[in-house]
């Protein structure tokens, strides 16, 4: 998930301010995977001292603090021997604002940085009784095992290898050890890179192979020490020990940081839900048509003298090329040694296609997100749980998350001054650079491919029907159901519905409106070349839940029944919105869909539909917390709304 990278000189009399300039590049080359934290350690002659600050790296080489700190440790040492190792966070456990969260994490005379997440933590602390936690995040844990078995066997390859051994999920890790001076770089998932000088006295690390591409290219005097020499992954279960076997007296660690804070986190037990649940007696009364489960307050919906929805009438099943092609597809991809990359957001249908692409297609490829600060915890669990399993490399491209949520607090807010249900989906829109920064990585790494395993029945049709934009399939004979984007005269007449909604509500023209507008060209106007898994095999969702839960443990939210939409953490929130004033949701559509395809009975999908339509408080909570607002004024604000059903 986060960004980290190393440096290694050991002889290689590496000029320090060509040395400063190498370390301040990987800083800012780093920084795509994550700007909420970033920070730097040096190793040398026996010191061993961490700066690490919650800010993106950009604002940390801005800072006096970092100045002060390269003078002492890089450009006034006189040591041969140096070691350099540094972090770019993207926070999953454990807040930023506590500072001994930050990386590298340093204790016992060791410091480390971590990139993945470690899903057994617990079984870890448990192994180690007299091991002490001090801090909130996982990779602690990583370090404590580390010291625990080395102080056990004493040996550095051992302690690594049984250290690894022992975590699951996965982990990029690179230590610096005082005691021989170590530095130590390990992988369970491929997701870390380096390139060796001619003479093999330097050695750079980092998360991506791009990263040190554009390293070399941008400094002449690198270009020369490597020369021809390639840049190579660190394979799964693959380590590089490097050590001068220092052997004199070491100092305690010198940490820089911010000053430690009281954080109070908020009680989900003080918030008294019961005054916002929705009235699902009054729900359960909505007439539905009696083929699928849609209710009367969907968009454009009509019934016939049967009680039959035109949905329904529009409706084709789908039509798949066949495992036959697939296998074709996937041989002559094969025989032409191609290069591909899975979409890979941590939910259900994505991690499933990781499984199938990897496991029954036997294809190897990168696994590519794009984070902007709505992917949940559990997705980047799930995430970290099936690359370290599948032994798959993962590259995150992260947004700058702080001006996300700064950017969705702004439009929330604004749409609870004038709330208007055509107008929800702009809470979102940040999360659709996503097919811009796909494409990107596409092209930067040279990939043949994009895999893509998306849900074909999660076609929603109200979102843009409360825009007043009628769905193709009441328009016109439909015959597949497509999830790619909406004819140019639908986008341009949501666009005059979207403009009309500014005009009558100016609060929406804030700092967000670039951001929303390259979202909507990034995904209405930028191709979408991807091969969909879906189009040549069904999706059956009994196959794709037994899989994820039997073969790789797949964790699931606390407050849902479903496995569908945990990974998205605006889901819960936008999804209420509509319960509570339409009576409908996402889940009405995927299961109406489901109906028509024959996968559930109409009583089990009403079934489905009212036990996943129940509010998700705990998931609210942690979205309103995340964008800094307060949840219980916005969820009064959505219980007065008119709501469109009991009003006879």
């Amino acid at each position: 998930m986060c960004g980290i990278w190393g440096v290694s000189d050991t002889g290689a009399s590496l000029d320090r301010r060509l040395l400063l300039k190498i370390i301040k590049e990987l800083m800012i080359l780093s920084e795509t995977r994550g700007k909420d934290a970033s920070g730097i350690a040096v190793m040398h002659d026996g010191e061993l001292n961490v700066l690490r600050k919650a800010m993106s790296s950009h604002e940390l080489l801005n800072e006096l603090h970092f100045v002060k700190y390269a003078e002492k440790n890089i450009l006034n040492t006189g040591s041969k021997n140096i070691w350099v190792t540094g972090h770019s966070r993207l926070v999953t456990n454990g807040t930023q604002y506590n500072p001994n969260n930050n990386q590298p994490i340093a204790k016992k005379h060791i410091a480390l940085v971590h990139n993945g997440i470690i899903v057994n933590e617990n079984k870890l602390w448990e192994n180690m009784p007299d091991a002490s936690k001090d801090y909130e995040v996982d990779s602690e844990a990583i370090l404590e095992t580390f010291n625990h078995k080395l102080s056990r066997c004493g040996n550095v390859e051992m302690a690594i290898r049984e250290t690894y051994h022992d975590l699951k999920g996965m982990s990029s890790t690179i230590m610096l050890v005082q005691k021989g001076h170590y530095m130590i770089a390990t992988s369970n998932n491929g997701s870390l890179y380096y390139v060796r000088s001619k003479d093999e006295k330097l050695v750079i690390f980092a998360s991506e192979s791009l990263m040190l591409e554009k390293l070399i290219s941008e400094i002449q005097v690198l270009r020369d020490m490597i020369s021809t020499n390639p840049i190579r992954q660190l394979k799964s279960g693959e380590s590089i020990i490097i050590s001068d076997r220092y052997n004199s007296e070491i100092k305690d660690i010198e940490i820089i940081q911010d000053e430690k804070k009281d954080f109070v986190l908020p009680n989900l037990n003080d918030f008294n839900f019961s005054k916002y649940e929705i009235d699902f007696d009054k729900i359960q009364k909505i007439r539905r048509c009696t083929k699928c489960v849609l209710p009367e307050t969907m968009p454009f919906i009509e019934f016939d003298n049967k009680g039959v929805c035109n949905y329904c009438h529009g409706y084709h099943k789908a039509e798949y090329k066949g495992i036959g092609r697939l296998r074709e597809w996937n041989k002559e991809y094969t025989k032409k040694g191609g290069k591909a990359m899975v979409s890979f957001s941590g939910g259900r249908d994505s991690s499933y296609g990781l499984h199938y692409f990897v496991k029954e297609m036997g294809i190897k490829p990168i696994a590519y997100c794009y984070d902007w600060g709505m992917v949940t915890d559990i997705a980047r669990r799930n995430q970290s749980r099936m690359c370290e399993q599948l032994g798959i490399e993962f590259i995150l491209v992260s947004a700058d998350i702080k001006k996300k949520r700064k950017n969705i607090r702004k439009n929330v807010s604004a749409w609870l001054k004038k709330p208007s249900l055509g107008m929800v989906p702009l809470f979102m829109a940040g999360d659709k650079h996503y097919f811009y920064y796909a494409n990107k990585v596409r092209t930067d790494y040279n990939l043949d491919t994009i895999l893509l395993a998306t849900n074909p029945f999660e076609k929603t049709y109200f979102k843009s029907g409360f825009c007043g934009v009628m769905p193709d399939i009441l328009k016109r004979e439909y015959k597949k159901m497509d999830l790619e984007r909406l004819p140019i005269g639908d986008v341009l007449r949501m666009s005059g519905y979207y403009a009309g909604q500014f005009v009558k509500n100016p609060s929406y023209v804030n700092s967000s409106v670039i951001d929303t507008f390259t979202a909507a060209i990034s995904f209405y106007v930028i191709p979408h070349n991807y091969f969909r898994l879906f189009d040549y095999i069904p999706w059956n969702e009994k196959t794709v839940d037994e899989v994820l839960m039997d073969e790789y443990g797949w964790e699931c939210a606390e407050d849902s029944k479903s496995t569908w939409r945990i990974g998205d953490g605006t889901a819960p929130f936008y999804n209420y919105i509509y319960c509570m004033v339409a009576g409908l949701t996402e889940n009405d559509t995927l299961r109406s869909n489901q109906v028509r395809e024959g996968m559930l009975t109409r009583e089990e999908a009403l079934g489905l539909v009212y036990r996943d339509n129940q509010p998700r408080f705990d998931s609210m909570k942690w979205y309103f917390d995340a964008i800094s607002m307060d949840m219980a004024d916005a969820l009064s604000v959505i219980n007065r709304i008119p709501k469109l059903y009991g009003r006879n």
